[in-house]
């Protein structure tokens, strides 16, 4: 089992940080302060596959768990990151039951799915050319679309997988809500509340994005688990406008708003 599936099955909570620009250094230094996990993003993210296998060495180097966001929930996507030695998936914008299924068969080998055998980088990651061993990576679905919330409940306890993460902005223009708002909408709040019961209930991991610190300890306070406390481009640009306007004798600036994924 791998190492974040053993401290989700032991009651923790896991925060982590969201790669969309590429470069492995970037990634290693960001896995090198104390984040649970670090997420390349192959789906709004500026990065390909030449540029995720790197990253995720970095992120290994940098003492952190390297997890991937493939661009769609296609199995040629999927496999390529786990080839590489992912730990965790997270598929965005399923409607379904059929998709999810769909997904969680990706990661799976025949019987069990219809993932092609070829782990170049994963054997020798997570120890083993065991498929069995192999399969044991964490499988998360995204619910975010107006399918997404209808068949929430049905989506969730899709066997194999492992939990859902939800795009507080995807969510919201599902919703018929303005993204980016924080506090959010009641009627959001009320959903997210009722997935995370819905989570416990099936014995899975509630997971969700953050754009800062304060709003990923609201989530964690509504009893999400895994926890995406921000992306590294605004991470950066606000980083540079916050030292900017102490230069310039304007104070520093605070990040505001919720991720754009």
């Amino acid at each position: 089992m791998t190492r974040l599936r053993e401290r989700w099955l032991a009651g923790e909570t896991l925060f982590g940080v969201w790669c969309t620009l590429p470069g492995s250094l970037q990634a290693e230094m960001i896995a090198r302060q104390g984040v649970d996990y670090v997420c390349i993003d192959y789906q709004h993210g500026m990065i390909d596959h030449s540029d995720g296998a790197p990253m995720a060495q970095g992120i290994m180097a940098g003492g952190s768990t390297p997890i991937a966001r493939p661009a769609w929930n296609e199995p040629a996507r999927i496999m390529q990151v786990l080839d590489a030695g992912v730990e965790a998936v997270v598929i965005p914008m399923v409607n379904d039951v059929a998709e999810a299924e769909a997904a969680v068969g990706a990661t799976r080998y025949p019987p069990r799915g219809y993932r092609s055998y070829g782990p170049v980088r994963a054997r020798e990651v997570l120890g083993s050319a065991d498929p069995e061993a192999l399969e044991q990576v964490a499988v998360f679905t995204m619910v975010e679309t107006v399918g997404g919330i209808e068949n929430a409940e049905a989506i969730i306890n899709v066997e194999g997988s492992t939990g859902i993460y939800i795009g507080p902005s995807d969510l919201s223009l599902a919703m018929g809500l303005t993204p980016n708002v924080f506090p959010h909408a009641p009627e959001m709040v009320d959903f997210l509340g009722r997935a995370v019961e819905l989570c416990n209930t099936a014995g899975k991991v509630p997971g969700i994005q953050a754009a800062n610190g304060d709003i990923a300890a609201f989530y964690a306070e509504l009893g999400f688990r895994m926890i995406t406390i921000a992306s590294d481009s605004p991470l950066l640009g606000s980083a540079v406008r916050g030292a900017l306007s102490l230069a310039r004798g304007c104070g520093a600036t605070a990040p505001s708003g919720v991720s754009n994924y």
